[in-house]
């Protein structure tokens, strides 16, 4: 993803946008509507790497150590430490997601 500077946009104007945007994917009505429009937003590389965190976070949860991540995603130590990281000390939306995406199957 791009590199910019979080300092250029003072935070409430970010949690602003950031509430505008999620408040646009949330009212779409499909997987598959949102499917495109994150086809449409990112590339796949980019996409890759938000998918992998959410697999590296499923993993994690199913006790999985970081040598079996490492093996089957082919991820470093320091993006399975960092998902780690957010999953102790974040807003519960990995397990959130985890949670919802299981219920669906």
């Amino acid at each position: 993803m791009a590199k910019y500077d979080a300092k250029r946009i003072a935070y409430v104007q970010q949690e602003q946008l950031l509430n505008r945007f999620c408040g646009a994917i949330s009212k779409l009505k499909s997987a598959t509507a949102v499917k495109r429009f994150l086809k449409d937003l990112l590339n796949r590389n980019e996409r890759i790497m938000l998918v992998r965190r959410l697999l590296i976070a499923e993993m994690l949860i199913a006790a999985k150590t970081y040598q079996e991540i490492q093996k089957q995603l082919r991820c470093g130590r320091s993006t399975i430490a960092r998902v780690q990281r957010w999953l102790n000390f974040g807003r519960n939306g990995y397990k959130d997601a985890i949670r919802t995406n299981q219920t669906k199957k």
